[in-house]
């Protein structure tokens, strides 16, 4: 019997450990209950949130936080659709205030952060019809609907009209809002832009209308009021240009034509321009290349002022070499033909085309018949001739016939380094002993400097250093070493 009691006090003091709570556990519940009682859920939530930080278990605390979740759920039911009214309302504030409360229940509220963020997006909007000047009575919650406001609505109707160009039904509009929301910063400006256009507008038809009447005075007053106040109106920088022309400003003309074409570069305009401006400050050359269009090679100008610009450009300022031209003229011709005269007596048909044959032979480098050029050399018998006839002899290996023309070219003092040279060539190849004489009267000669560097046409100077270099000399100190040094020094 004894046994059996012990064994019932024991499972009686085990019953009662466990269900139990603590005296801290047991005073959190009491003031949990007194909050919730009261109706301040979120401060009942609190300590019932500190009573399961100690790890109290009981029957009584269960039904305690079943009883206090049924309650949150329905307040926080109660503030979404309070939060939902207010805003389709547009109340702002107090829709923002619900769902922060919200969160502090349900931080992962989907619904409630979903309202913020647009909350957060229309307060931004707001902010901005602000700064406009717009003004918003914050003690009525549905001046937040910035979609209804009316000055909103209008703003946009007159500007909507002032893109499509109506400036007239634009004003209209703004002037109408403007007497009611006075302080709307952004209509206000697209009025002074409307009214400053319209003002630009009356200024470009004053000044388009004294250029076309020839009223130039009054075209540069209204152009340069215009710019002013519209400095990017490039074109008009050139209407100005031309009136300043007209005026004969020139300095002025060309500093407006400078701008309009730095931001233009409209040369089809600016060049004919240019080319008028020129002429008339008797700048005669730039005139000419102004009025050619390098990319269409041709002028923008007509054929007189071509013509009239070359003829003072060219003829007019070298009009006293020219008159002395004229005079001496006549003189010239006379002696001209005296010599033409004395030259064709010498010459028949056959010799003139010889002649021509020859040198065109001569030309293409293919000399075959040197009979022709014999008897060209006997009948014009010039130095210039026989040394090239030499040449062509001396070319084709007949050496005693180019021996005797070389001769005959040495009288000339210039041609006489180069004829005793290859009069000496042609000697040393014939075995004459006097060979060393011509070479001595080319070295004698050339250090004389008595050479004359006269024009040769180009296939007689393929024709000479063909030969030096056909007959090249032993580099040592003999005299035709020396003299075909000297010689190649001013062939070459």
């Amino acid at each position: 019997m004894i046994k059996r009691t012990v064994i019932i006090l024991l499972m009686l003091f085990i019953a009662c450990s466990v269900f139990a709570i603590s005296p801290q556990a047991s005073e959190l519940l009491r003031k949990a209950r007194v909050y919730l009682d009261s109706g301040n859920i979120k401060t009942a939530e609190n300590y019932y949130r500190k009573i399961q930080s100690l790890n109290e278990k009981s029957d009584e605390i269960n039904s305690f936080g079943e009883t206090l979740q049924k309650e949150i759920d329905a307040y926080v039911q109660n503030l979404s659709r309070q939060a939902f009214v207010y805003m389709q309302e547009k109340n702002l504030p107090k829709a923002e205030a619900l769902y922060k409360e919200i969160l502090t229940f349900f931080p992962e509220d989907k619904e409630a952060i979903s309202q913020l963020n647009e909350i957060k997006k229309i307060n931004k909007k707001i902010n901005q019809y602000k700064k406009q000047g717009i003004a918003f009575d914050s003690a009525s919650g549905k001046s937040f609907d910035v979609n209804a406001y009316s000055a909103i609505s209008e703003y946009n109707r007159a500007y909507a009209y002032f893109q499509k160009g109506d400036r007239a039904k634009a004003l209209e509009i703004l002037n109408q809002m403007l007497s009611k929301e006075y302080n709307y910063k952004a209509a206000e400006k697209l009025k002074e832009e409307i009214e400053s256009i319209e003002e630009l507008e009356k200024i470009i038809a004053k000044a388009e209308s004294s250029f076309k009447n020839e009223s130039m005075t009054d075209a540069i007053v209204a152009i340069t009021e215009l710019l002013e106040r519209a400095p990017d109106r490039y074109f008009y920088y050139l209407m100005r240009a031309k009136a300043y022309m007209k005026q004969k400003n020139y300095e002025l003309a060309k500093k407006d034509l400078f701008v309009y074409f730095t931001h233009t570069k409209d040369e089809d305009n600016v060049y004919p321009l240019m080319a008028d401006l020129s002429e008339s400050e008797g700048k005669r050359q730039f005139a000419l290349g102004f009025a050619y269009n390098k990319d269409k090679r041709s002028y923008y100008k007509d054929f007189n002022f071509i013509l009239r610009n070359y003829f003072y450009c060219y003829f007019w300022e070298n009009s006293f070499l020219l008159a002395v031209i004229f005079i001496l003229l006549p003189l010239t011709v006379f002696y001209a033909w005296r010599i033409m005269e004395n030259f064709f007596l010498k010459f028949s048909i056959v010799n003139l085309i010889k002649t021509f044959k020859c040198f065109f032979y001569a030309s293409i480098n293919k000399i075959n018949n040197t009979k022709d050029f014999e008897d060209i050399a006997r009948v014009i018998n010039y130095p210039w001739m026989n040394y090239f006839v030499g040449l062509v002899l001396l070319k084709n290996n007949e050496y005693v016939k180019a021996q005797r023309f070389f001769k005959f070219a040495s009288n000339s003092i210039n041609f006489k380094a180069r004829a005793s040279y290859f009069h000496g060539i042609t000697s040393k190849l014939l075995n004459q002993k006097a060979y060393e004489t011509d070479f001595d009267e080319v070295v004698i000669t050339m250090l004389d400097n008595i050479l004359v560097k006269s024009w040769n046409p180009w296939f007689m100077k393929r024709l000479e250093i063909s030969l030096l270099k056909q007959y090249e000399v032993p580099d040592d100190d003999s005299l035709e070493s020396m003299s075909h040094k000297l010689l190649s020094s001013c062939i070459y």
